[in-house]
């Protein structure tokens, strides 16, 4: 990559930076999806900025791809919004490619998405030529689409032919020992609630060692996320699951905002996180193992707790890689 694309990237972090401190920008954020609080909004913009647009880091990841030989064409990217900006790596690594861009951009993050193309293309006037904003994929050679299992099922009938990248439906997994500090209890909270636990990176949930205290749990939920309670959109889902659990005499424990409930399942409702009790390494391992297809971290294992959100460069969705897929002539 050109070191015009380094220098670019580099301003960009600092617009995002000045975004993330405008109260201003962060309301009309808000406004146009509730569930893009300013308080995670900013800490996107922030993880973005510090993660994905460090100029060191940037240029260490750069150095482990070649695209010298690698012939342009044109990539669709159909993005997901459950969480702010959520497919700024795939927009990243497509624009550090030769390739040619049409990017349709998920309803729910469509303002500010646009924002950020229109402040990079600010910056980088080639942008317009590059890429294109679109409503419908047409005329590509590859495809990065991201979305529900249900769009996955559609993704997979309309582009088996573009060779993709499909991506569908994943969560995450944290593992809680006996001798887990209270430290990592609390950065482990980010790792369950950040985003409304929206992300694929969120902890749906939680392996539990026999012995373990959950009120730990809830001592730190409550002094680091109460404020979740003064949020009607989280706070309907939880009255709402609340309620079924009450109705249907299915055990559980909560505070007055969230839930922690018995249960094998990997994915939980907004507001609920599942857990399993575990006494054995080898059982837990085998319970995941079985579940890898659809975890997308481990927490307590392969990641640091409170890490969860805070992606490198390398870490790529599904554990595919992005940048070889696009190094790769059709």
């Amino acid at each position: 990559m050109s070191d015009n694309k380094l220098e670019v990237l580099n301003q960009l972090k600092q617009k995002i930076k000045e975004a993330s401190e405008d109260e201003n920008f962060l309301e009309d954020v808000f406004l146009n999806n509730n569930w893009f609080i300013p308080k995670f909004t900013k800490f996107a913009l922030n993880n973005i900025a510090d993660y994905l647009l460090d100029k060191e880091k940037l240029e260490n990841w750069l150095n482990h791809y070649d695209f010298s030989s690698t012939i342009p064409y044109r990539i669709g990217i159909i993005t997901a919004g459950n969480i702010p900006l959520v497919g700024f790596h795939d927009l990243l690594c497509a624009y550090v490619s030769p390739h040619q861009i049409q990017l349709k951009i998920s309803s729910k993050d469509l303002f500010l998405t646009k924002w950020l193309i229109q402040i990079w293309s600010q910056i980088d006037s080639n942008i317009v030529h590059r890429l294109e904003i679109v409503e419908r994929i047409t005329n590509v050679d590859r495809i990065i689409a991201t979305g529900s299992n249900n769009s996955y099922q559609m993704f997979q009938h309309y582009f088996s032919k573009y060779n993709p990248i499909l991506r569908k439906n994943r969560t995450s997994v944290g593992i809680v020992r006996n001798n887990i500090t209270d430290q990592e209890i609390d950065v482990l909270m980010d790792d369950i609630f950040m985003f409304f636990g929206l992300g694929c990176r969120n902890i749906s949930k939680l392996y539990i060692e026999k012995g373990f205290e959950l009120t730990r749990l809830f001592e730190v939920a409550d002094k680091k996320y109460a404020f979740l309670f003064n949020q009607v959109k989280y706070m309907n889902n939880y009255d709402y699951q609340r309620t079924l659990l009450l109705l249907n005499n299915v055990p559980h424990l909560a505070n007055n905002f969230w839930m922690l409930k018995e249960d094998a399942q990997l994915f939980s409702p907004i507001s609920t996180t599942h857990f399993s009790y575990f006494d054995n390494e080898n059982v837990l391992e085998q319970s995941i193992s079985e579940k890898q297809e659809h975890i997308q971290c481990i927490i307590g294992k392969d990641i640091e707790y409170g890490q969860a959100q805070k992606p490198s460069l390398f870490d790529y969705a599904d554990g595919i890689d992005v940048m070889e897929y696009l190094k790769t002539n059709i």
